[in-house]
């Protein structure tokens, strides 16, 4: 598994290597191909935006699908972001508030690093996302835990981690009416209702570690993976993904927007025990996920304000057991937006290459 997340590194890193030259390979004179009717662009400006942002992630074990055993929590903050959109390039900065979140004692403390960078061209949306998490806690004592006091704190994994990259990569059939950028990075503007199909590739690299029992003692056994004592789930996963999206606009203002895209995939799977260096089961293996994007808002020529809430969910199947690991991590922002016209543009970001 190690020699295959140096390789899964290496395929993120040429990527984000590769998307800010792709200009080279276009011609200066490509036109811009949208229907000004359904969208106006802002390709010479700058979008900032400051933003309030609560995130969580969850990590569950299930012995079916749609049957979580224990659910694994990090404990959620809310953040202070600064953001710009300039091209295809999006870039944002969210750190913890202070004096606000205040619940550590509840739920533990958790500890987290979020890199995500998202090219959203005319046709064509690049995802990539880097998280380390540590520190979660069992969100569904009730269920595991009988009799469970609800006054007394959560029981809490503070040697818990998950790590994730991942890469995404989708194409949209009716870019010339439908904007992805306006509904979710503001640097475009939505005048009617629009909608278009979405078909994508993904591919993934997860990790759920801890140093001691993932499955602690004084929990109940279940019958997963056959009760055997295991620490660490491997996955690299690489896939196929389609949904729709829609955008309902009224009085050329408001707007709501809605995504929701299905995905299955098929890769590499390890469960394992690293204090005797046992593996529990190992080889091919099937997973599904899930992007939600819902944003709700009002724009105008200059401003924005409104929500949007992203969420991703990943479950891969363990191999021959029968039994699921899931991921998933969610997002509810408040923006506002600003946005300002430049005197040079930024050549390197290639604004006259809008139509990719």
């Amino acid at each position: 598994m190690k020699q295959a997340r140096v390789i899964f590194s290496g395929i993120i890193l040429m990527t984000l290597m590769w998307l800010p030259v792709y200009g080279q390979f276009f011609d200066e004179s490509t036109t811009v191909k949208y229907d000004t009717n359904y969208i106006e662009v802002y390709k010479d400006e700058l979008t900032t935006r400051l933003y309030l942002s609560r995130k969580q992630n969850g990590y569950t074990l299930s012995d079916r699908l749609y049957k979580p055993w224990i659910q694994y929590k990090t404990n959620d903050n809310l953040l202070l972001g600064l953001g710009y959109t300039y091209s295809f390039l999006t870039l944002n900065l969210a750190l913890k508030m202070p004096f606000i979140n205040q619940d550590d004692e509840l739920y533990g403390e958790s500890k987290y690093l979020d890199l995500q960078t998202h090219f959203m061209f005319r046709s064509y949306i690049v995802d990539l996302y880097m998280q380390w998490n540590k520190g979660y806690y069992i969100s569904n004592p009730e269920d595991l835990l009988n009799p469970w006091d609800s006054e007394q704190n959560f029981p809490q994994r503070g040697d818990m981690r998950t790590n994730i990259l991942g890469l995404n990569v989708q194409y949209l059939f009716n870019s010339s009416r439908y904007s992805y950028k306006a509904a979710f990075w503001q640097n475009e503007f939505q005048k009617k209702s629009a909608g278009s199909p979405i078909v994508g590739l993904e591919a993934y690299w997860m990790l759920g570690m801890t140093d001691s029992l993932m499955v602690a003692d004084g929990i109940p056994p279940s019958g997963f993976m056959g009760n055997d004592p295991f620490n660490q789930s491997d996955v690299l996963n690489v896939g196929i993904n389609g949904g729709y999206a829609y955008t309902f606009v009224w009085s050329e203002r408001l707007y709501l927007s809605l995504t929701s895209l299905f995905g299955l995939s098929g890769g590499y799977n390890r469960v394992h025990y690293t204090l005797d260096s046992h593996t529990l089961n190992s080889g091919f293996t099937a997973g599904l996920t899930n992007t939600t994007r819902i944003s709700l808002g009002y724009n105008n020529s200059t401003y924005y304000v409104g929500l949007s809430l992203q969420r991703f969910t990943m479950a891969t199947l363990a191999g021959s057991s029968g039994d699921w690991f899931s991921y998933n991590t969610g997002n509810i922002r408040l923006n506002f937006v600003k946005r300002f016209k430049l005197k040079r543009s930024i050549k390197i970001l290639r604004p006259d290459l809008w139509i990719l």
